[in-house]
C-alpha cells in the first residue's frame, strides 16, 4: 500500500502524526464494519444463529455468576 502516485513531485504527508494514525484507523474500522455488514446480509440464517448462541451463552454466564455470588453472601443463608 504505497501512497506515492505517478508524477507526484510534492512533499509526502507525514503519517507519524496522531491525527493521521487515528484517521487511518477509523478508515480501517469503517472498511471492516462494511465487510461484516455485507457478510451478515449475505448469510442471514448463519448470522441469526450466531447471535442466538452468543445471547444464550451470555445469559448462561450471567446466571451462573449471579447464583454463585448469591450463595456466598451471609444474608442469603440467614433467610433459609
Amino acid at each position: 500500500m504505497s501512497d506515492i502516485k505517478t508524477g507526484f513531485t510534492g512533499e509526502l504527508e507525514d503519517k507519524t502524526t496522531v491525527k493521521a494514525q487515528v484517521k487511518r484507523a477509523a478508515t480501517a474500522v469503517q472498511r471492516e464494519a462494511g465487510a461484516v455488514a455485507a457478510t451478515a446480509q449475505d448469510h442471514r440464517a448463519a448470522t441469526g444463529s450466531v447471535l442466538l448462541l452468543v445471547g444464550a451463552a451470555a445469559f448462561l454466564a450471567g446466571y451462573v455468576l449471579g447464583t454463585s455470588e448469591r450463595r456466598d453472601r451471609w444474608d442469603w443463608r440467614s433467610w433459609r
